[in-house]
């Protein structure tokens, strides 16, 4: 059986970077789950083949750290990603940002779990076979998070933000990635930030013309944010910047 890896090049583009020409946050988990998406079509396991099977997958947690330059307008880059083998209830992806020199730039994880369409309960991530053997590296061990556990203690900004059609996924759900743009839209600075870290955590789903409340606060000199939806907390943030 074939390797499951999957390499894409992209370039990157003038409405994926920031004030400094350096690609957002939210451009990463874009870049992550544009790769993630064909690579699953490609092994069968798309969105597709899964709405056919009534099931759907749903992330849980996702970071990634900034171990090179950030990629910047115009640059050519290339984008790895593999599954790692999953446990009964959740599935787990790696990725890579690499530059054309092969130098990595940015490496992440993310969690999964496996939704039934129907019932809208959790299923066992277990029950798909992937079609292929495992790729043998990880640049993460250990379990991933399904959480933040954010405390915050002072709370010195609060946002809300309406949740637009151009924000949905065809999930009917705000897309993963649009959650980043929320709290980088919080303050004009974050257009100059450079990031070394991220974390996000999915707690709840976001839906149409729902208004998200974002609260902002520092833990340990780290920026962090949680978002409510009717007084219900849908996820929570946090972005480390260098000094």
């Amino acid at each position: 059986m074939a390797v499951m890896y999957k390499s894409i090049n992209y370039n990157v583009r003038e409405r994926d970077v920031n004030l400094n020409d350096q690609i957002r946050p939210a451009t990463v988990l874009d870049y992550f789950q544009d790769v993630a998406g064909i690579h699953a079509t490609e092994l069968g396991l798309g969105y597709e083949p899964m709405i056919k099977m009534n099931l759907f997958w749903v992330i849980l947690y996702v970071t990634f750290d900034v171990v090179g330059e950030m990629p910047s307008f115009g640059q050519t880059i290339k984008i790895n990603t593999w599954p790692k083998s999953q446990t009964r209830l959740e599935a787990e992806r790696e990725y890579e940002i690499r530059d054309a020199n092969d130098n990595l730039l940015i490496k992440g994880i993310s969690n999964w779990c496996l939704i039934n369409s129907e019932t809208r309960r959790l299923e066992k991530a277990d029950k798909l076979v992937f079609p292929g053997e495992y790729y043998d590296k990880t640049n993460y061990e250990g379990k991933c998070k399904r959480r933040l556990g954010l405390q915050p203690t002072n709370i010195t900004a609060e946002y809300n933000y309406k949740v637009h059609l151009t924000d949905l996924d065809h999930n009917l759900h705000l897309n993963n990635a649009r959650y980043l743009d929320i709290v980088y839209n919080m303050f004009v600075e974050n257009g100059k930030k450079k990031y070394k870290k991220c974390e996000i955590a999915f707690i709840s789903e976001a839906r149409l013309n729902d208004i998200i409340n974002v609260k902002y606060f520092k833990v340990d000199n780290k920026d962090c944010y949680q978002g409510f939806v009717n007084g219900d907390l849908s996820f929570e943030v946090v972005l480390e910047v260098e000094e």
